[in-house]
């Protein structure tokens, strides 16, 4: 017992994505410990003696100079093709020594994500709160293209764009993909109920992504595409 107490490592995740995606591939004896556990603060955070602390891209850039100079901070990049997700999750995996499970992993979820085919969805659009779309250099329209899907000319270059009403009214996509929005109000919603958007979201498919599978969408690829999915029963908004 007393062998097995000093093999166990103490991971930190700093991601809320990160947090139910670790222990899906680290073995029993490494302890991960949650987002909601420290709140992001460097005191509780190292109360954990962390042997590492993985982050994402965007972390509070004082909060990482901290955490660099008392204990070893593994970053998984942002990004947006499926050749650097792979180097991504190799870098990640060796530097955190658990290579063989990370790939064992991604190779279960490359398998699930080849059994959609979404072109029976047509030309899709992406709509997100305050009018925004993923543009074409981003993880989301890599992900859809794959699986073969149209993309609508509206998400054009870059990785984020934002439209106006006018824009997206004179569009015909297919199916449009609210990935995001709440239930709850919010003023970022407030164009979706627009008389005429309402009109001309009736005249397309419609299926939305929580905000939880959009938010994390690298991690929860498989997810995502179930949520949109005609064969897997793609929620239908206003159900």
């Amino acid at each position: 017992m007393v062998a097995e107490l000093l093999l166990a490592s103490v991971i930190v995740s700093l991601n809320p994505c990160f947090d139910d995606w670790l222990p899906q591939w680290l073995d029993e004896d490494t302890e991960v410990v949650t987002t909601q556990t420290h709140g992001q603060r460097l005191e509780a955070i190292l109360l954990q003696e962390p042997d590492s602390v993985v982050a994402g891209s965007f972390v509070n850039r004082s909060l990482r100079l901290a955490l660099e100079a008392r204990v070893k901070l593994v970053t998984l990049p942002y990004v947006t093709t499926t050749e650097q997700w792979d180097a991504a999750l190799q870098q990640l995996g060796q530097e955190l020594e658990h290579e063989a499970q990370l790939q064992h992993w991604r190779s279960k979820q490359r398998r699930q994500l080849q059994r959609f085919n979404l072109q029976a969805l047509g030309e899709v659009l992406v709509l997100m709160p305050n009018a925004y779309t993923w543009g074409l250099d981003s993880w989301v329209a890599h992900l859809l293209q794959q699986r073969g899907t149209k993309l609508s000319p509206l998400m054009g270059g870059g990785q984020l764009l934002r439209l106006s009403l006018e824009e997206v009214l004179l569009t015909q996509p297919d199916t449009v993909i609210l990935e995001g929005f709440s239930s709850d109000y919010a003023r970022a919603h407030d164009w979706l109920w627009h008389r005429a958007m309402q009109d001309w979201l009736a005249q397309r498919h419609v299926v939305e992504v929580n905000g939880a599978i959009a938010g994390c969408s690298d991690l929860r690829a498989v997810d995502y595409l179930k949520s949109i999915s005609p064969d897997n029963g793609a929620h239908l908004w206003g159900d």
